[in-house]
């Protein structure tokens, strides 16, 4: 599972000004589905995780598959009410008091092709205005790229398409003054997607270096508690999503919980297992050299 030798030549050759993590910061991760599929493999938050072994840093993942800016696929019952999708996007990640949020989308929204551009870059702008009030530090990250696989089509066109909104995403980041991760660079030997689209498990294993370092961080991967930590992520990541997605949400918290509602109070059940995973994060992060 090792990146080609003129890949990593590559990420060496163009070394970026380390993305500045501070002790005690609060990471939102939005997005759609390359975002939700990484809290069931975990080897990417640990990266940064271990990276940062002298700092106590949260994460939580609020990845959505489908999701584009517009959080249309988080409507469900109410994808007819595009600013109610939207809010209900907006408050999830406030309520978090994120002072990090990493941005991920365009996948989905590429599909649309150039024609699709202004309403993306419309939707991201919005978007971004609609996170300023908690001053979080953001990083824009862009798509990965489609795989070429076997019995399907050739990607040439769609990775055309993932191209443009990549550039749109780097110069709205450049716009704002917020960071680009380039991750539309990454050359994986697969197969590293499911499908030619949704990375497995190799996939986000072999792309870790180059988050990394699009955000100028070293690699510090490949100890035995390197394993142990991610196992642990996993498992935080888990009882998170169950908190805050369950999946009898429309009884207890939608229109239907004049039925189940009293049980929504359930949902806080769940904070004493996430705590006591991030005490287990931090015990071994500290153990980290």
């Amino acid at each position: 599972m090792l990146l080609s030798a003129a890949f990593a030549l590559l990420v060496a050759a163009e070394p970026v000004k380390p993305f500045e993590f501070k002790d005690g910061d609060r990471v939102v991760w939005i997005g759609s589905t390359l975002v939700e599929r990484e809290q069931k493999f975990g080897h990417w938050e640990t990266a940064l995780i271990a990276a940062n072994p002298d700092k106590n840093i949260t994460f939580r993942n609020l990845g959505w598959s489908g999701d584009t800016v517009h959080a249309e696929s988080r409507g469900r019952f109410d994808f007819s009410n595009p600013e109610k999708c939207f809010k209900q996007l907006v408050d999830q990640t406030l309520a978090l008091k994120p002072t990090v949020i990493f941005v991920s989308y365009g996948t989905n929204e590429s599909f649309e092709g150039k024609e699709g551009l202004p309403k993306f870059e419309k939707g991201l702008e919005k978007l971004l205005d609609a996170f300023k009030p908690t001053g979080a530090r953001v990083v824009l990250f862009s798509p990965l790229p489609f795989e070429k696989a076997a019995s399907l089509p050739d990607p040439k066109p769609a990775n055309a398409n993932l191209a443009l909104y990549s550039d749109a995403i780097k110069a709205i980041a450049e716009k704002r003054g917020a960071r680009f991760a380039d991750l539309f660079g990454f050359r994986g030997s697969g197969p590293y997607t499911d499908n030619g689209i949704h990375p497995n498990e190799i996939g986000y294993s072999t792309a870790t270096p180059l988050l990394l370092a699009s955000l100028g961080l070293s690699d510090p991967r490949g100890s035995e508690q390197f394993e142990q930590l991610r196992r642990i992520v996993i498992a935080k990541n888990e009882q998170f999503f169950n908190k805050w997605r369950p999946q009898n949400e429309t009884y207890l918290t939608g229109f239907r919980k004049h039925e189940q509602g009293k049980n929504a109070k359930e949902a806080a059940e769940f904070d004493p297992f996430i705590e006591k995973a991030e005490d287990a994060i931090v015990k071994i992060r500290k153990g980290l050299k």
